[in-house]
């Protein structure tokens, strides 16, 4: 019972920042290069340790100074905030990795929402991230350009996409970290950062998706609020393009441009009110008319961050990392979709 717990407790602080659906306020603007000061030539990251018993995840996850049961490996992680250039912009996000040395594959981790709803914090660091960087990873993750306190523009899915696939270099700069060992994690908006992140790109070994988004113009029929609060406000040229600007953030339109070499694995809640279980749905069937390499978990009455089956679908993404990042394990699953649960 605590176990399950735990895991809701992990589950709600995820939906807390990254939930896709909602509009939110503009942003505030940067003051990161002020905040870090300017890079020096050929720097691409300054980060800054983080004492996590300072912020509020502290009081959620410490009793009496001792971490509850279930967040012991907190202990096995430093936690850093960051800022790195992207397209010469200074960038904010988080790092977090092992204590012990070593070298450690990669996760690039996506956050969903859009402007500062969703931004990552300490207790994204800690409880998510923390958790796969405890299993051996080094974990990275962005703002996107625009938000908590970045400089430039939120595009949705536009220029923006730079600020994960710069990533990818930053990551060369952090002691300890194989970068020839790279994988993704996106959930809700992150999806679609992965799957544009990962076009024509075999860099990235495996990728995980929760909730992810991939089709926009099947979330503009389900969801019209999207269109006048996120579609229209950030993404570029889209009341004169508005098809086209769509498609190009939609992956079911273009699987034929995804790495044969690299491991798909999404979860999808069949109660989602946030991207509709026909978004994967289609997904799933593009990526068997193409064959490429993936498996689809639907889990029946669950919701956007899987909250249900919480336990399972994490023991699922630390497996699909373990095999097929950090092991570099050949694809032989034995089915490509799942429904659970099987009852």
């Amino acid at each position: 019972m605590m176990r399950y717990k735990l895991f809701l407790l992990l589950t709600f602080l995820i939906n807390q920042v990254i939930i896709t659906a909602q509009h939110t306020h503009e942003t505030t603007p940067s003051t990161a290069r002020a905040d870090w000061g300017e890079f020096e030539e050929g720097e691409l990251i300054k980060t800054e340790l983080i004492d996590y018993k300072a912020t509020p995840i502290g009081k959620k996850i410490l009793k009496k100074d001792k971490l509850r049961k279930g967040f012991e490996y907190v202990d096995s992680i430093k936690i850093h905030r960051m800022v790195y250039n992207s397209d010469g912009l200074m960038v904010t996000g988080f790092v977090v990795k092992p204590k012990a040395k070593g070298d450690y594959p990669c996760i690039i981790y996506n956050r969903g929402g859009n402007r500062d709803r969703g931004s990552l914090l300490v207790g994204t660091a800690a409880v998510y991230m923390g958790k796969i960087a405890s299993a051996g990873f080094v974990v990275i993750a962005s703002n996107y350009r625009g938000n908590s306190n970045s400089e430039g523009k939120e595009e949705f899915g536009g220029s923006d996409v730079n600020d994960v696939l710069n990533l990818i270099p930053t990551l060369s700069q952090i002691e300890g970290a194989d970068t020839s060992k790279i994988g993704m994690f996106g959930i809700s908006r992150g999806g679609m950062m992965s799957y544009m992140a990962t076009r024509n790109n075999p860099q990235i070994k495996a990728v995980v998706v929760v909730g992810g988004m991939c089709n926009l113009l099947t979330m503009k029929k389900n969801r019209p609020d999207m269109e006048s609060h996120v579609y229209d406000a950030l993404i570029p040229n889209y009341e004169n393009d508005s098809e086209n600007q769509l498609i190009k953030r939609s992956a079911v339109f273009w699987p034929h441009e995804l790495p044969k070499s690299t491991k798909f694995l999404f979860m999808h809640g069949t109660k989602d009110q946030a991207v509709s279980i026909e978004e994967p749905r289609e997904l799933h069937d593009k990526f068997e008319e193409h064959s490429i390499k993936h498996v689809f978990i639907e889990y029946k009455g669950d919701n956007h961050g899987i909250r249900k089956n919480a336990e399972h679908a994490s023991e699922q993404i630390n497996n699909w990392f373990d095999k097929y990042v950090k092991n570099g394990a050949k694809f032989e699953e034995e089915e490509t979709r799942y429904v659970l649960p099987k009852k």
